[in-house]
């Protein structure tokens, strides 16, 4: 009777002993899931990160290759000239290490600088915004009074001291922009308004006028005296050429608020990997025109999700698979 008490005993005991166990396995599964499951989106991060730092690197790159393609003496041969690549606005495509990646480059005077841009066409750029007149006037002055180095306001215009009294905190700093982000503290400028203006404006042509051959057709209609129907048919005709790779013609307008492009161009780069994963780069850069001087870089930084106004930059130059040139 004792050998079957024991027997049947040490049977219990095994039963327990295996209920134990697998209870330690289900706890120790339910730990090692979640762990798991970090290890396996951890080594997913990462992966995206490493992606995602090869494809700004890409981006980088085609920002210098941008440079080094505009730094090129321009070819004798007119045929040749056409093909190379220039601040026209032309985007340019390649593939690169699986990437594909897409630059383009637009002479700063394509827009309107907030520092030397005459005051009829910054009002108009104002107007163009929705601004009623008076108001757009009212603007430009106290843009000037911001960028002059007195502290005399002008008509409709406003110093340091109508900045006070309104509240405002920053005052005029009686110097140039150095961003255009800063027109956001000038007297009369709403978030709207800056918005809305932004796309046309520049602080880096160091150009009291805009360059026809690579301005919007919007920012073009901006500009006073100008017939906008024969601007935009012109501007149709510039971009078709330029995508077509043959000469632009001729202006049949002029204005004295023209200006060439200078040696200042807006860069933009984007590299794109098969899965869907980008990088853009954004760069602001003063050509030097010696081949001993390096480019003066004023603006690096991650592209913007902005909605683009309609330019040349709009078409598309693709070199041949492989091409280096």
């Amino acid at each position: 009777m004792s050998i079957s008490l024991r027997r049947i005993a040490r049977k219990a005991q095994r039963g327990i002993a295996l209920l134990v166990v697998l209870g330690l396995v289900i706890f120790l599964s339910l730990i090692a899931l979640p762990f798991s499951e970090s290890q396996r989106l951890s080594t997913q991060m990462t992966a995206n990160a490493l992606m995602i730092a090869k494809l700004q690197a890409a981006a980088d790159g085609a920002v210098h290759r941008m440079l080094f393609e505009l730094a090129r003496p321009r070819a004798a041969d007119a045929t040749l000239a056409l093909a190379q690549w220039k601040a026209n606005g032309m985007t340019h495509e390649m593939t690169e290490n699986g990437f594909q990646i897409a630059v383009s480059a637009r002479n700063e005077a394509a827009k309107i600088d907030l520092n030397f841009a005459a005051e009829a066409l910054l009002k108009n750029v104002f107007a163009s915004a929705g601004v009623a007149e008076e108001d757009a006037v009212n603007i430009v002055a106290a843009v000037k009074d911001w960028t002059d180095a007195d502290n005399l306001k002008r008509p409709n215009g406003a110093e340091a001291d109508d900045y006070r009294a309104s509240g405002k905190k920053t005052v005029p700093s009686n110097d140039f922009f150095i961003a255009i982000e800063e027109l956001q503290n000038v007297m009369g400028v709403t978030p709207q308004i800056f918005s809305a203006v932004a796309p046309y404006l520049t602080v880096q042509s160091r150009s009291a006028g805009v360059d026809p051959m690579t301005a919007s057709g919007a920012l073009l209609s901006m500009v006073p005296g100008l017939d906008a129907s024969l601007v935009q048919s012109w501007v149709s005709e510039r971009d078709a050429a330029l995508q077509e790779g043959i000469s632009v013609p001729a202006i049949p307008f002029s204005s004295p608020y023209f200006a060439t492009g200078g040696s200042s161009v807006r860069i933009s780069a984007e590299a794109r990997s098969a899965d869907g994963l980008r990088a853009t780069r954004e760069a602001s850069v003063r050509v030097n025109t010696t081949a001993e001087a390096r480019p003066q870089f004023y603006l690096w930084q991650r592209g913007r999700e902005a909605t683009r106004p309609s330019v040349a930059g709009d078409s598309v130059i693709q070199p041949a698979q492989g091409s280096t040139r």
